[in-house]
């Protein structure tokens, strides 16, 4: 997004990336910046996530963050060995519940949407299963090829090409349509599962009190980057689905999404069941020797802060003076 964003604002765009905590380190710097529209964020759904898994984080989702943009989802989708003779969500329900010891899953970290999905799953069908987690989501998948664990959710560019070679069989997506590359996937809907859309999020955002005009012209500058055949194309070969959702929709989702996680992760809520350290209360019995991070959660995130060298076209004033901030 940083070379079409700064042609369409007329400025220049660096990207600063900023690793750490969960990915926290980088959204804690943006809801701390002035909101003078030099510095945004993109961030993935992670950053609602890791405040319903630790509510000790700095930052509040909502009230410190101005909505600019949705820009894209990915849903995830729970795949099996070929071999293991389930061919649907139902018939793995069943085979779970077979199995005297449960199953095992894997996924690409604790706190991680698809280990989310994962225990949500195990919450909802109530079958006995054990998370085992790895550093990446090549890792886990690899697990399910190798018969290291029965079931795994991924985000579906990692394992298109397995389902597409036969050696994974895809059971469901995440996401509330079926996936175009895999039309003959259902959603959990059709398996059985209301309410059950967990789809990763792409955002970019920017701090509280953002001035309106700023925020419109972000706004519409990166609606129109999305509607580009190339950048959609981009985003589609990497497994995402295009929003371009305007704030008030962004805005809308995220209020949706936070007391959902919080639910889902504290108990509070009719799909409870899952700890703060992102495991289940039933089982947490995760192996590290599988796993090098399962003493670092929620390592996988990634989070960009945008520095805009020359957001003056967006602010509709000259370099150096003093943002127009609403009165309210």
């Amino acid at each position: 997004m940083a070379d079409p964003l700064a042609a369409e604002i007329g400025g220049t765009v660096v990207v600063d990336n900023r690793p750490g905590a969960g990915g926290s380190t980088g959204v804690t710097g943006v809801a701390r910046a002035e909101p003078d529209g030099y510095t945004l964020l993109i961030a993935t759904s992670a950053y609602i996530v890791n405040k319903a898994l630790n509510d000790q984080l700095s930052y509040d989702p909502v009230k410190d963050f101005t909505p600019i943009c949705e820009i894209a989802n990915a849903p995830n989708i729970f795949v099996v060995n070929a071999n293991l003779g389930v061919n649907s969500l139902q018939e793995f329900i069943a085979f779970a519940r077979s199995q005297a010891k449960g199953v095992n899953y894997s996924s690409p970290g604790l706190g991680t949407t698809p280990q989310l999905s994962s225990e949500l799953l195990r919450v909802r069908a109530k079958i006995s299963m054990e998370h085992i987690p790895y550093n990446s989501g090549p890792q886990a998948a690899q697990a399910v090829l190798t018969n290291l664990v029965q079931l795994s959710c991924s985000a579906i560019p990692l394992v298109q090409p397995h389902i597409e070679a036969g050696t994974l069989k895809p059971l469901a997506v995440t996401s509330a349509t079926r996936w175009r590359a895999l039309p003959d996937v259902p959603t959990m809907a059709e398996s059985g599962f209301d309410d059950f859309v967990l789809d990763t999020m792409v955002m970019l955002a920017g701090p509280a009190r953002l001035p309106p005009a700023v925020t419109a012209r972000l706004s519409d500058a990166t609606q129109a980057i999305l509607a580009r055949p190339a950048i959609r194309d981009a985003l589609q070969r990497g497994g995402f689905d295009v929003a371009a959702k305007p704030p008030a929709e962004l805005g809308a989702r995220i209020s949706k999404e936070v007391p959902m996680w919080r639910d889902i992760v504290a108990g509070d809520g009719p799909q409870a069941g899952i700890d703060r350290n992102g495991a289940s209360r039933q089982n947490d019995k995760s192996d590290e020797r599988h796993s090098p991070c399962s003493m670092n959660p929620r390592k996988t995130t990634m989070v960009f802060a945008l520095r805009l060298s020359n957001p003056a076209s967006c602010l509709g004033r000259s370099p150096g003076s003093p943002p127009s901030m609403p009165k309210a």
